[in-house]
C-alpha cells in the first residue's frame, strides 16, 4: 500500500514540474518575438546627397515606386527589439527582388549605436544576379537563433536604374544564374588527354623469362629428392598425421597463391594463423609418432 502512494506521489510531482516547463516554454517564446522599429528610407543620389527620405511604421508600406539613380544607393536605418527592449539580431538583410525574374539581391545591415544600416545599388546589385533593369520589391529580413521565427517587413517597391554603356571589353551576362544563362555562354567541356601507354615487348618474352623463374623450383621437386634418397616410408608409422601435416603445408602454398592473385593483407593473416597452428600440430603428432618408433626399435 505504501508502495502505491509513493508511485501516486511521483506522478503528481512529475505532472506539476512538466506543467512548470511548459508554462515557461509558452512565456520565452512569446518574449522572444522579436519587433521592428524607428525604419527609415533614404534614396540617395550619385553625389551622396539624400533625394528623399522616408519614414515607416511596421507594417505599413513606405515605397511607392520611386526611381534609385544608376550611381546612387537604396539606404534604410532601423532598429530591432526583442521584448521590448534593444536587441542585436543576428540577421539582418534587405532583400531587393526582381518582379520580371524573382532573382533576389541582399544587404547585410551594420550595427551601429544601436541602429542596424543597409545599402543597396546598382552596382551591388549587378554583382550578384547581373544587370536587370526594372521594378523591385523590398524587403526588410529579421532573424535571430533565439525566437521562433523571423520578421519580414515588405517596405513597397522601387525601379532601380543602371547605367546605359560599359567600358569592359566584352559585355556582361544579362543575369548571372544558371537558371537564366544561355546555351551559347556556357564555358567548353574540359577533355583531358592522358600519355599515350609505352610499348612493351611481345608477350612470349615474358612466357620465357617466367619459365626461367620457375626451372628452380622444378628441379626442387625432381632433382632433389632422387639425389638426397627421399623416400616415403615412413608414412606407414603416423599415415594419418603424415597426410594431415604435408596437407597442410600444400594448403599454406595455395595461400600464398591465393594471396598474391586476390586476397589482401587483413583477409590473409587470419588464414594464415589458422594454418600454421594446423601445420605445428600435425607436425607434432607426426614427430611425435617417428620418434616413439624409433625408440622402439631400439
Amino acid at each position: 500500500m505504501a508502495f502505491h502512494r509513493w508511485a501516486l506521489a511521483a506522478l503528481v510531482v512529475q505532472a506539476a514540474v512538466f506543467s512548470v516547463i511548459a508554462q515557461d516554454a509558452e512565456q520565452a517564446q512569446v518574449v522572444a518575438e522579436l519587433s521592428i522599429s524607428n525604419v527609415k528610407v533614404v534614396i540617395k543620389g550619385a553625389d551622396g546627397s539624400a533625394i528623399s527620405t522616408l519614414s515607416g511604421t511596421y507594417p505599413k508600406a513606405v515605397l511607392a515606386n520611386p526611381q534609385v539613380p544608376a550611381a546612387g544607393s537604396l539606404d534604410v536605418s532601423l532598429s530591432v527589439k526583442k521584448g521590448g527592449e534593444a536587441f542585436k539580431a543576428q540577421q539582418v538583410m534587405l532583400m531587393l527582388q526582381s518582379k520580371s525574374l524573382g532573382l533576389a539581391a541582399y544587404a547585410v545591415g551594420k550595427l551601429k549605436s544601436g541602429t542596424f544600416s543597409l545599402s543597396i545599388g546598382a552596382a551591388s546589385v549587378e554583382k550578384q544576379i547581373g544587370k536587370a533593369p526594372g521594378e523591385y520589391e523590398v524587403t526588410l529580413l529579421v532573424g535571430d537563433p533565439s525566437t521562433p521565427k523571423g520578421t519580414s517587413y515588405a517596405l513597397g517597391t522601387a525601379e532601380l536604374l543602371f547605367p546605359t554603356s560599359a567600358n569592359a571589353p566584352e559585355p556582361a551576362a544579362a543575369v548571372r544564374t544558371a537558371k537564366f544563362q544561355p546555351v551559347n555562354n556556357l564555358k567548353p567541356e574540359i577533355a583531358h588527354i592522358f600519355r599515350a601507354p609505352e610499348k612493351r615487348p611481345p608477350a612470349i618474352v615474358s612466357l620465357v623469362f617466367a619459365g626461367l623463374a620457375l626451372v628452380p623450383l622444378a628441379a626442387v621437386i625432381l632433382y632433389v629428392p632422387v639425389a638426397t634418397g627421399v623416400n616415403f616410408k615412413a608414412w606407414s608409422a603416423a599415415p594419418l598425421a603424415a597426410l594431415l601435416f604435408h596437407g597442410g603445408l600444400a594448403a599454406m602454398l595455395l595461400l600464398y597463391l591465393l594471396f598474391w592473385l586476390k586476397l589482401n593483407l587483413a583477409q590473409t593473416l587470419p588464414l594464415a594463423g589458422a594454418g600454421g597452428l594446423f601445420v605445428a600440430g600435425s607436425g607434432y603428432a607426426l614427430l611425435s609418432s617417428l620418434s616413439a618408433q624409433r625408440l622402439k626399435k631400439d
